[in-house]
């Protein structure tokens, strides 16, 4: 189900694909670069690492394969997140 919502809110939250879910950067509010938001969508492989997905900083652009990051990295540097948490207020 798609929330509606207006151009320039903030990341689009809607899943890539079947499976993701959507996980933060544990330092995101720390690091400095400029309009990250420390976003990633990420689902579990067959060998129990984790595909990633970029979260595109606003509406209209795509989320891009960002490749396969081994387990214990990834789980030691992200934590799940509700999507609900990052959409703008009363959408």
């Amino acid at each position: 189900m798609t929330t509606p919502r207006n151009e320039g809110d903030g990341p689009d939250t809607s899943p890539p694909g079947e499976g993701f879910e959507l996980y933060r950067h544990r330092n995101a509010e720390v690091t400095r670069t400029k309009g990250w938001h420390g976003l990633y969508w990420a689902r579990r492989d067959g060998a129990g690492d984790y595909e990633i997905r970029s979260v595109p900083a606003s509406l209209g652009e795509p989320s891009a394969a960002g490749g396969t990051m081994p387990r214990e990295g990834f789980e030691r540097l992200y934590e799940k997140v509700e999507a609900r948490d990052y959409l703008p207020p009363g959408a």
